[in-house]
């Protein structure tokens, strides 16, 4: 069985819409799944139409299990709820009556290890006695969180008392209540893919149909199957999965990831800090000599130069010893997956070694999350016969899973245009702002 939290010191950041619809998505795939709504406001409660209340809720009847029999049925196959109670409120004073309060959630969801594949756990916001017991039990801490400065440091915050409490959890970061028009969103959500083992690559888009649901009373999937938004928790709730499967088969993990998780949260708070301030002196500058401003730098994304080249390959790296590359490339207003000849973007290169087919923001989504291979997107755009650089890439790969090895920004130089590798763009970061494709994923089979 999998426990996953999903938790923030922040209210308001999204906690109660992810959990409901990822819930919903465990239970759609076949998991039997329960919902634990800890918050005493009792909101995903009140999304799957269940009167919040626990008969006889107390120290008691939590360390006995008792309070597991209100345990409810919802609408839906594969999935109950464990109803909040306004008693919750309380919880950390009970807890504190424990002789263990860092195990009794541990204790509980003991109980129920038969019984469920997977529990997702609503927590309140806040640090508490509670927190610390989802903490010790969770096998991963899901953070949504809105791309600001101010949110970004709540999860430094969350880590530092992670790392305190010992937890031995997968924590990581979703961005959620993302507002693309915005630059600050944009640049956070984009350079927040140069750190995937502190953020996952799926974000939840701010979007009129996310509000919905609570009129609606509903998960996002149930009403809007086809939504961007329901795609982009889809593709969340695989990666979350594939995070929690890799964690079992690695066995306890090392404190040490702890320190690397908050540089990479510092590092970003750092760039859009340092971004910011490079805005300001430039916006002053224009102030006082407003020609200063006309002038677009050659590798920004405004001179339509500079793009994001994302490479895969199997585990064995199968194409890259046939001598083949296989891309996905994100230019303004232009998504592709490239099959290609490893160096056929010469001029003088045979033009059937090298073969791409544009793409949606759906399927570049799913690509990303690594909900869809792209040898099917390519499969799915292109018609028969197929280019011998698509054929021979194929033959590769026969049926293997591919990952992304690799990702990195080309340079202004035309097709063969130099690149840096992610962990060197701290030079070219205030230029990221326009990528075109959101990097939400795309939408898991039911």
């Amino acid at each position: 069985m999998s426990v996953i939290a999903i938790y923030n010191m922040k209210g308001g950041v999204g906690k109660t819409t992810t959990a409901v619809n990822l819930s919903y998505l465990a239970a759609a795939s076949g998991q039997r799944t329960l919902l634990w709504d800890l918050d005493p406001q009792a909101a995903s409660t009140f999304a799957f139409r269940v009167r919040p209340r626990v008969a006889g809720f107390g120290t008691k009847s939590l360390e006995s299990g008792e309070a597991l029999a209100a345990i409810k049925q919802t609408d839906y196959d594969n999935l109950d709820l464990l109803p909040a109670d306004f008693g919750y409120r309380k919880l950390d004073r009970l807890l504190s009556h424990s002789r263990n309060p860092a195990g009794v959630v541990r204790a509980v969801l003991d109980t129920l290890d038969r019984e469920y594949d997977a529990v997702v756990l609503d927590c309140p916001a806040g640090f508490s006695l509670l927190t610390e017991g989802v903490f010790a039990a969770a096998d991963a801490v899901l953070v949504p969180t809105i791309p600001t400065v101010l949110s970004l440091r709540a999860i430094v915050r969350v880590i530092k008392w992670a790392e305190r409490s010992g937890s031995g959890s997968d924590l990581v970061a979703l961005f959620s209540m993302v507002d693309r028009r915005k630059l600050l969103h944009r640049r956070a959500c984009d350079w927040s893919l140069g750190h995937p083992e502190a953020f996952l690559t799926g974000q939840i888009p701010y979007a009129s149909i996310v509000e919905q649901m609570t009129l609606r009373r509903m998960p996002l999937a149930a009403f809007a199957p086809r939504d961007a938004a329901t795609t982009a928790f889809a593709g969340i709730w695989t990666e979350l999965q594939t995070r929690v499967q890799q964690r079992t088969e690695a066995g306890p993990r090392s404190r040490d990831r702890w320190g690397r998780l908050l540089q990479d949260i510092e590092s970003l708070i750092a760039r859009l800090e340092s971004a910011g301030e490079q805005e300001g002196s430039h916006a002053r500058a224009v102030k006082s000599n407003p020609g200063a401003g006309s002038a677009v730098r050659a590798d920004s994304p405004e001179g339509g130069e500079v793009h994001f080249v994302h490479s895969f390959d199997t585990d064995g790296r199968d194409l890259q010893r046939c001598g083949y590359v296989l891309e996905l490339h994100e230019r303004q207003g232009d998504l592709r997956v490239v099959a290609a000849r490893s160096g056929s973007d010469d001029d003088q290169a045979d033009p059937t070694e090298r073969a791409g087919a544009q793409i949606d923001n759906c399927r570049a989504m799913a690509i990303l999350s690594g909900a869809m291979s792209p040898v099917a997107a390519l499969e799915g755009r292109l018609g028969t016969p197929k280019p011998r650089a698509v054929e021979n890439v194929i033959a590769i790969v026969a049926g293997r899973k591919l990952r992304r090895i690799g990702s990195r920004v080309a340079g202004p130089d035309g097709a063969g245009s130099r690149v840096r590798p992610y962990a060197d763009l701290q030079s070219v970061a205030s230029t990221m702002s326009d990528r075109v494709a959101a990097p939400a994923p795309f939408r898991a089979a039911r």
